[in-house]
């Protein structure tokens, strides 16, 4: 069986890309990590999933929730007990860390390559802003674990198999415990009845397994200076409201704080209305949005895993910054639509809204790696009222499919 030409050149696209950014990060030319990994004059690569493997090695005399000497840097293991249970760390020690994270980036490169289908081709330079942003090449750096999360929930997006989706949706919640927002999965099965059942289910397993968590999860929330995001270049409604004042600390006198509030309000908050205005009746009757629980395809189920985990993310934790690869799931339902709908206005404007964020952030690297005192500032608080105005503006798209999906079902159950 010969292989398609499509998986080729998409194989072939990831391989120079995987060669690109490798070059890239190795030779500090885009280098994601603010501040870098380095740990006496040693860059430490994949350094995400290698306090995992410390964890692991340091358990059998430490309590790695609350202490962790193995780390290079002293981090405590803020994952599920279930990522202390890898066999043989000792003994291939090469394979956990260098060949199993960089098969791991190499599958979330190729997967992002293959979300691209366009008919012009030049759309596809639209994967550049994606690929070479701050959320992907941090991820990729880090070797870290939400890489995997990302591709288990692209599994349980392709399959139909409910079994399937326990098992996928079970493992990652063991893994960082937000990814339970994904049981929202079973609504695709649109009969109450199932749905009902497959929840209680859900929760009855999911929370015998967290009982016995418990206190390794609370060890994770107290001892917690690994687990949430300070950084100024966080994901978070948490993070938006903390970093309001860069503006304020810029200028560091409190007669200009009014500019503060005068920028928010040209970038985000009339911007933010203007859309709001123009759009939401727009939303509420687009059949594309409003039938995203109701046609259940690949990318429909994919969007709303990835939108249900953005907005639980962004409104529940403080997040670091490469949590944004979720956003990168909502590309193959936007992608289709734009294709089959070229005069689709407002999902051309998700779209390119969305290449603007990830574009954005690139900027970002540029400003802080150059110490530029006034423009960070500036960056900052931009990046953040961005970040605000699409997850709103998604958030919108959100509310419109799921009212849409309960309005149907109880038109079925009136009949």
């Amino acid at each position: 069986m010969f292989l398609s030409k499509k998986f080729l050149s998409n194989f072939l696209i990831t391989i120079s890309l995987s060669i690109i950014i490798y070059f890239f990060i190795t030779q500090q030319i885009i280098y994601p990590t603010i501040p870098p990994m380095i740990k006496n004059g040693a860059s430490h690569l994949f350094a995400d999933w290698s306090v995992i493997l410390s964890a692991n090695i340091c358990q059998t005399k430490f309590d790695v929730f609350t202490t962790n000497p193995c780390d290079a840097f002293n981090r405590t293991h803020v994952y599920g007990s279930i990522l202390l249970n890898i066999p043989f760390i000792k003994d291939f020690s090469k394979f956990y860390l260098i060949i199993f994270p960089s098969i791991l980036n190499f599958l979330f490169i190729y997967v992002i390559v293959s979300f691209f289908k366009f008919k012009n081709y030049l759309d596809y330079f639209t994967l550049l802003p994606f690929m070479f942003s701050i959320p992907v090449l941090l991820a990729i750096e880090r070797a870290n674990i939400d890489i995997l999360i990302f591709l288990i929930l692209v599994l349980t997006a392709f399959n139909k198999k409910i079994v399937y989706n326990y098992l996928g949706i079970i493992f990652v919640s063991l893994l960082k415990f937000y990814p339970i927002c994904l049981a929202i999965i079973f609504l695709f099965e649109k009969n109450y009845k199932k749905i009902l059942l497959y929840s209680f289910i859900f929760i009855l397993i999911i929370s015998a397994l967290l009982f016995f968590e418990f206190s390794n999860i609370k060890k994770i929330f107290t001892v917690g200076s690994d687990f949430s995001a300070s950084h100024h270049l966080s994901f978070s409604l948490k993070g938006f409201i903390d970093h309001n004042n860069e503006l304020l600390i810029a200028f560091n006198n409190k007669d200009y704080n009014w500019i503060k509030y005068l920028y928010i309000m040209f970038i985000l908050v009339i911007p933010l209305t203007i859309t709001v205005a123009l759009s939401l009746k727009r939303i509420f009757i687009n059949n594309d949005i409003n039938f995203l629980f109701l046609t259940n395809s690949y990318e429909n189920r994919l969007f709303i895993l990835s939108i249900t985990v953005v907005l639980s993310c962004y409104f529940a934790f403080d997040n670091y910054l490469y949590r944004e690869i979720f956003f990168i799931g909502f590309l193959p339902w936007l992608i289709k639509e734009k294709n089959l709908s070229i005069n689709n206005k407002f999902i051309n404007f998700l779209f390119y809204i969305l290449c603007f964020k990830f574009l954005f952030t690139s900027v970002l690297i540029y400003l802080y790696r150059n110490h530029l005192t006034l423009l960070k500032p500036l960056a900052t608080i931009t990046k953040q009222c961005l970040d605000f105005y699409v997850v709103f503006i998604f958030l919108l798209v959100f509310i419109s499919a799921i009212y849409k999906f309960f309005k149907e079902q109880k038109k079925l159950k009136n009949l």
